[in-house]
């Protein structure tokens, strides 16, 4: 559906060259929400901007539905942008029209009946849920109905691809929800493919299948949800996996642990599917004489999976928490931690 070939970006300011996207290969597949995240100068949103040519890549190829888009001709450019729709931050309505009006101006720009926009346009209005507000103005509406009315203009061409820039950003939690769970039955009622970047990862963990992170316009991980937050391998991915899955000991059992003699036993347990739901410390501490501490602990659910993450102190004969250990690592898997780095 989207794909990323070597594309990269650099942009002149004054005797600078900027580098905002570097060498970056990517798939997005037709029908999956993927999700881009990045501090702010990552390069998310000048890459999410080359889908549509709002930025023409300087390097590498952007392919939509299997054509280079820029081989299109002007015309078929065109053609191609009325199937690709684009939520913004910031709404970008016209304040001087109506609710019903900023929603049917993609289509009275393409120069559509005014029978097809009126007909469109409710159908749109009621399912954003915005029917009882066609003839206000935006400067009557909340910013989660501002939202709404940009969610609804961008579906107005009934577009295969959706490009969400930062859609949730200037809104509040309780907002956010209900923008997410609107995306997700737009994209399950009408399987459109959905491109959103965001600087917020309990977005990505909410809605999204995929996600790639971005460091200085380059792709620096990429995977399942599942994959990425159960195991985040570069350093600013595990940073932003921390904002929604908090997994440090706190200072003050550290302190407690480094002032007990001998040994220090920690280790990481991580819990996957159906084992998030299993005694296996219960079992392991009764078949292998250890007694267990847990230091720390959570069970959550990405993309419908149970995952458990837990921090443990083993306490016993070194030769009783090597089989305890055993057990569960062919069970169900565990990390040796060094506490300094918890």
């Amino acid at each position: 559906m989207i794909r990323f070939e070597g594309v990269s970006k650099q942009f002149q300011i004054n005797d600078q060259v900027i580098q905002a996207i570097d060498n970056v290969d990517l798939t997005v597949e037709k029908g999956e929400i993927y999700g881009v995240i990045g501090f702010s100068g990552a390069g998310k949103s000048t890459l999410i901007r080359c889908v549509n040519l709002l930025e023409t890549p300087s390097s590498g190829k952007v392919w939509v539905n299997d054509q280079d888009i820029q081989s299109l001709s002007k015309e078929n450019l065109r053609e191609m942008r009325r199937k690709i729709g684009m939520i913004f931050q910031h709404f970008h309505l016209l304040e001087s029209k109506t609710v019903f009006d900023n929603i049917g101006f993609p289509l009275s720009l393409a120069g559509e009946p005014k029978s097809k926009i009126n007909k469109k346009v409710k159908e749109l209005l009621d399912f954003v849920g915005l029917s009882d507000k066609a003839n206000h103005y935006p400067d009557q509406l909340s910013g989660g109905q501002k939202q709404r009315v940009g969610i609804a203009r961008a579906l107005s061409t009934s577009p295969e691809i959706l490009l969400c820039d930062e859609a949730t950003s200037a809104l509040d939690p309780q907002t956010t929800q209900s923008i997410l769970d609107l995306l997700k039955r737009i994209q399950k009622e009408y399987n459109i493919t959905i491109l959103m970047i965001t600087h917020e990862m309990q977005v990505i963990r909410e809605i999204c299948d995929r996600v790639a992170v971005m460091e200085l316009g380059k792709i620096i991980e990429e995977g399942t949800i599942f994959d990425v937050f159960s195991n985040p391998q570069h350093v600013t991915t595990r940073n932003f996996v921390k904002t929604v899955m908090n997994d440090e000991i706190p200072s003050s059992i550290i302190r407690m642990i480094e002032s007990k003699e001998g040994t220090k036993h920690i280790y990481r347990l991580l819990f996957e599917g159906n084992f998030a739901g299993d005694p296996i410390l219960s079992m392991a501490s009764k078949n292998h004489d250890v007694h267990t501490n847990i230091l720390f602990g959570q069970i959550t659910e990405l993309q419908g999976k149970p995952f458990g993450n837990l921090i443990v102190e083993f306490r016993g004969e070194d030769s009783d928490i090597h089989k305890a250990l055993e057990y569960i690592r062919e069970t169900v898997g565990v990390k040796e931690l060094n506490i300094d780095g918890c």
